[in-house]
C-alpha cells in the first residue's frame, strides 16, 4: 500500500557552516530565514505562478462580489484551477453551477453543484435540505461547504456534494460525468439514439422515489385548484402583463428579461389567430381570450372546489434539479421551495410541462403533439392509462412515439399518486388544473425558444377550453366537438384502467427495494471508499492506483476456536481470493489461509487505506456484474414472464470502525449475547441500528444478505457479507484491521 507522501531532504554540503546550541535558540526564537538562494528564488516564482487562480467555463456569468465569496470556499484555496458551468438561473437571481477544482497536473477531482442565492435563503435551503433529504432516498446531497454574506446580491454560497467520487470519475467507471434529466431528454428527445435508458430512469426517479418523498405526508383535504395552481396570476404573468414582467425582470437580470420578452406581446405567438379558431371556434385574439378568462376569477374559485390527494411537493421538479451520475444513479437537489399540503400532481405536471415545452425540440411533427395536447387535456379520470390510439396517427414519426412513451409512462405515475386508500372520486379536472397551469407558467420563462412557447400556448388554450367545459361554461360547438371525440378514445381505453388492488398495492409500495438498493450501495459506498485525502497535500487520492501489494515481514498464529467452513463459504472465499491477491498476495504464502485476517501494524502503516481497496475493489466488481447482467438477453418462464437474472455470488461490504463496537460492549459489560450471531441482536445489528438507522436502507441489505445465506441452502447463488473492521482502539499506536466475510 502506498499513500502520496512527500519529502524534504537536506544534503549535507548545503550546511555552510556549523551551528552552535546557542545560535540555534536565538534563530527559534527570532524566526529563521536562511539567505535566498538562486533556487530559493525559482521556487519562490513558481509557488506566485501557481497560486494564480484560474476559472474555467461560465465564469463570466458571476459578478464581481459573487467571485470573492466564491474564493473564501476551501476548495479555491487548496486548487488553482477550476471550472463552473450554470445549470440553472432563477427570476430570483438565483444561480447554480457545476463547480469542478483540478490538480496542477490537470486531473479533474470530484465535481460538486455550487449555488448562489441570499443569504436567508441559503440559510433556509440548508436546513430544508437536511430536514427533506432522507425521504428522497440516498442519492441526495449533503451540504459541502458554505458561505454567508450580508448583501443585497446573491453572493451567499451553498456547495453541495454529490457523493464524492460517484460522479465523473473514470478510475471508477468509463462513463460520462455527472448529467441533468434535462441534458439526457433534450438530446433524446432531439435525435433519438436509445444510448440512455430513459424510461428507467424516469422509474427510478418518479415513480419510486419521489413517489415516496411526495407520499409521506400524504392526506385527502378539499381545496380550490384554481387558488392553489394560481391560475389567474400565472395567466397575468405569462400572457397578459408581459411588459411589466419584463421590465421587472430587466431590472433583477438583463438575461432573464432578454429572454421572457421573446416576444413582448402573446398575440405574436399566434398572428392569425390561427390556435384560438382551431380550439375554440371563434375569431379572436390570444389576449382577449386568456383576459375574459382572467376575470371570471371568483367563478374559477368556487368552480374548482375538489376533494385531492395532498402531500410534500418539491416544488420545482424540472429536468435541472434531477441529476443522473455516472452509475445511472438519480439525484434530487434543490430542497429551497419544497412545500407541504400540495396537490400530489405539483412535481409531476410540472415535470411533463419541462419535457413538451423546453425538452422537446422542433424535429417533431407538430400535428401529433397537438392532437396529444387535446387529449391530454381532457383526462377523464385518475386511473385510466393514455390511449394508444395516438400510436396509430403517429407511426411515421419516431420521435413523436418516443415522446408518447414518456408521456404514457409519466401519466401511469400520476395514476399511481392519486390512487391509494381513501382517495376522493377524481374526474381528471385536477390533472387538466394542474397541466394547464404549467403550460401558462412556461411562457413566463425565459429558456424556451419562440417555437416552444407556441406549443406552449397551444396546449394552455386546450386546458382552458376543458377548465370551461367542465364548470358548465360554453365553449361553443367546435371545442365541444374535439373534446367529445377526445374522450370517446379515452372510453376506449377503460378495458386497461388501472385496478383498485393495483392502485392499493402501490400505495403500501415500500421506499426499499433489494435488487435496486443494493447496486445503488455499491455505487455510491464504492466511489466514496475509493478514495483517501493525502495528509501533506490534502489532495484525493484513488486508492486503487496508489497502492503497492503489501508485504510482510513477520506473521503468526492466534489461537482460536476451530470452524467449519460451509460450502457456500468456501465459494465466497474463492471468490474473493482474486481481489485479495492484488493487494496481499502474501497472504496466500501462509498455511491454511481461508480468508479471515488480522493485520497488525505501526500508526500510518496503511491499514485504513487497505481497508479501502478492498471495500472500492469489491463494491465496483459487483457494480461491474450487475450491469453485465442487464446486458443479457431476457429469459421467460412457462407462464412467458421474464426471469431476472441474479448473481451467482454476491458481496456486501461493510466497514466498520472497531472503536465504535468496543464502546458498545462497554456501556453493557455483562452482555454476552451480542457477541453470538443473531440477524435482529447481535453486535453489527446493534450498531447499523444506532449508526444508520433500524429502517435504513443498509440495515435492511445486511440483513437480507444474512437471511438469505442462512435460509437458501439450495440455491446455487452465494450471498456473503464483508467486514472490514478498523481500528481496534483509537488511542492505540498500533490499531488492527480485521477482515472476514
Amino acid at each position: 500500500m502506498k499513500t502520496t507522501r512527500g519529502f524534504v531532504q537536506v544534503a549535507p554540503e548545503a550546511m555552510t557552516a556549523e551551528l552552535s546550541l546557542k545560535d540555534l535558540q536565538e534563530a527559534a526564537v527570532a524566526g529563521f530565514k536562511p539567505a535566498a538562494t538562486d533556487e530559493d528564488a525559482m521556487t519562490s516564482v513558481q509557488t506566485e505562478e501557481s497560486a494564480k487562480l484560474e476559472i474555467l467555463g461560465d465564469i463570466n456569468l458571476v459578478s464581481e462580489e459573487q467571485k470573492e465569496s466564491l474564493m473564501q470556499l476551501k476548495e479555491p484555496q487548496k486548487y488553482s484551477t477550476m471550472k463552473l458551468k450554470m445549470v440553472n438561473l432563477s427570476f430570483s437571481g438565483a444561480s447554480v453551477f457545476f463547480f469542478t477544482p483540478y490538480r496542477v497536473d490537470g486531473t479533474p477531482m470530484p465535481a460538486s453543484v455550487m449555488k448562489f442565492d441570499q443569504k436567508e435563503c441559503i440559510e433556509e435551503e440548508m436546513a430544508k435540505t437536511e430536514k427533506y433529504r432522507s425521504l428522497f432516498g440516498s442519492t441526495t446531497p449533503s451540504v459541502k461547504d458554505y458561505i454567508l454574506v450580508d448583501s443585497a446580491e446573491p453572493c451567499s454560497i451553498m456547495q453541495i456534494d454529490l457523493c464524492g467520487g460517484v460522479f465523473g470519475l473514470p478510475e471508477f467507471a468509463k462513463a460520462p460525468p455527472v448529467q441533468t434529466m434535462a441534458s439526457i431528454l433534450e438530446q433524446e428527445l432531439d435525435q433519438p439514439t436509445h444510448s440512455v435508458e430513459i424510461i428507467p430512469i424516469i422509474n427510478e426517479a418518479l415513480e419510486r422515489r419521489m413517489f415516496h418523498f411526495t407520499m409521506s405526508e400524504r392526506k385527502i383535504k378539499t381545496m380550490s385548484l384554481a387558488e392553489s395552481y394560481k391560475l389567474v396570476r400565472f395567466v397575468g404573468h405569462g400572457i397578459l402583463n408581459r411588459a411589466k414582467e419584463g421590465a421587472k425582470r430587466g431590472a433583477k437580470s438583463p438575461a432573464l428579461a432578454a429572454g421572457f420578452q421573446k416576444p413582448v406581446e402573446i398575440d405574436e405567438l399566434d398572428p392569425e389567430g390561427k390556435f384560438v379558431m382551431e380550439l375554440c371556434g371563434r375569431k379572436q385574439t390570444v389576449r382577449d381570450l386568456f383576459q375574459q378568462f382572467s376575470d371570471m376569477e371568483k367563478t374559477l374559485i368556487d368552480s374548482l372546489q375538489r376533494k385531492v390527494v395532498v402531500g410534500l411537493a418539491h416544488n420545482d421538479l424540472h429536468g435541472g434539479n434531477l441529476l443522473v451520475d455516472s452509475q445511472g444513479l438519480v439525484w434530487l437537489i434543490d430542497f429551497a421551495t419544497v412545500k407541504q399540503d400540495q396537490h400530489v400532481l405539483m412535481d409531476l405536471t410540472k415535470f411533463l410541462s419541462a419535457c413538451t415545452f423546453m425538452y422537446l425540440q422542433e424535429k417533431v411533427n407538430e400535428k401529433h403533439i397537438q392532437s396529444l395536447a387535446k387529449m391530454m387535456a381532457v383526462t377523464p379520470d385518475a386511473t385510466t392509462d393514455l390511449p394508444l390510439a395516438f400510436l396509430n396517427d403517429a407511426q411515421d414519426d419516431p420521435l413523436a412515439i418516443f415522446f408518447f412513451r414518456i408521456i404514457s409512462r409519466l401519466r401511469y405515475c400520476m395514476c399511481i399518486y392519486e390512487s391509494g386508500p381513501g382517495s376522493p372520486e377524481n374526474d381528471g379536472l385536477p390533472f387538466a388544473v394542474a397541466l394547464f397551469s404549467w403550460s401558462t407558467r412556461m411562457l413566463s420563462y425565459s429558456e424556451p425558444s419562440l417555437y416552444q412557447k407556441t406549443r406552449a400556448l397551444y396546449w394552455s388554450i386546450a386546458g382552458l377550453q376543458r377548465i370551461l367545459w367542465a364548470i358548465g361554461h360554453d365553449v361553443g360547438p367546435v371545442a365541444a366537438k374535439w373534446i367529445e371525440e377526445k374522450r370517446e378514445l379515452w372510453e376506449g381505453q377503460k378495458g386497461r384502467r388501472l385496478s383498485s388492488s393495483v392502485a392499493t398495492d402501490k400505495q403500501a409500495v415500500a421506499a426499499y427495494s433489494f435488487e435496486l438498493e443494493l447496486p445503488t450501495y455499491l455505487s455510491q459506498a464504492g466511489a466514496s471508499e475509493g478514495w483517501a485525502t493525502d495528509i501533506l497535500t490534502r489532495e484525493k487520492v484513488n486508492v486503487m492506483e496508489s497502492s503497492v501489494p503489501l508485504t510482510m515481514k513477520f506473521d503468526g498464529r492466534l489461537d482460536s476456536r476451530r470452524h467449519q467452513l460451509v460450502d457456500k463459504a468456501k465459494t465466497l472465499f474463492d471468490n474473493l481470493t482474486p481481489i485479495l491477491k492484488s493487494f496481499a498476495p502474501c497472504l496466500f504464502d501462509i498455511d491454511l489461509f481461508c480468508g479471515r485476517t488480522l493485520i497488525v501494524g505501526d500508526a500510518g502503516s496503511g491499514k485504513s487505506v487497505l481497508t479501502k481497496q478492498i471495500f472500492a475493489a469489491l463494491a465496483q466488481n459487483q457494480v461491474r456484474a450487475v450491469q453485465a447482467l442487464a446486458d443479457l438477453p431476457k429469459v421467460k418462464d412457462e407462464e412467458g414472464r421474464v426471469v431476472p437474472p441474479k448473481l451467482d455470488v454476491a458481496f456486501l461490504p461493510v466497514r466498520v470502525p472497531l472503536v465504535d463496537w468496543s464502546r458498545q460492549l462497554e456501556k453493557n459489560p455483562d452482555n454476552l449475547d451480542v457477541l453470538e450471531a443473531d440477524v435482529v441482536s447481535d453486535l453489527l445489528s446493534c450498531w447499523l441500528a444506532q449508526k444508520y438507522g433500524e429502517d435504513s436502507n443498509l440495515m435492511m441489505l445486511v440483513q437480507d444478505i444474512r437471511n438469505i445465506s442462512l435460509a437458501d441452502e439450495e440455491s446455487d447463488a452465494s450471498m456473503g457479507l464483508v467486514l472490514l473492521l478498523d481500528g481496534l482502539d483509537e488511542a492505540s499506536s498500533r490499531p488492527a484491521l480485521v477482515h472476514c466475510a
